[in-house]
């Protein structure tokens, strides 16, 4: 029988700072709002950051399939993460 618990994600101190700012950010606006806006927000934000990111560093759009699934993988593996209560633990602790 295998061990299904995951593990703690690690990750740097630094990152997980800036991960802090952007959801200080978050509850920020959703103290004007309401945290469903905060949330799509925030979604949407980060889908218009990273197709910058991918095209300002030679991303194709005539074909962002493959771009897409790897934004899609990773947000469902942090949201499920999350979720699970098992990012956040800092490399080195």
């Amino acid at each position: 029988m295998s061990d299904t618990r995951q593990s703690p994600a690690m990750y740097p101190p630094e990152f997980l700072a800036n991960v802090d700012k952007f959801i200080h950010l978050a509850n920020e606006i959703a103290k004007e709002t309401n945290p469903g806006t905060a949330s799509a927000a925030i979604l949407f934000a980060a889908g218009r950051y990273n197709s910058f990111n991918f095209l300002s560093q030679g991303g194709n759009d005539k074909e962002p399939s493959e771009a897409a699934k790897f934004y899609v993988d990773e947000y469902r593996k942090a949201f499920i993460q999350n979720m699970s209560g098992v990012v956040g633990k800092v490399i080195g602790d």
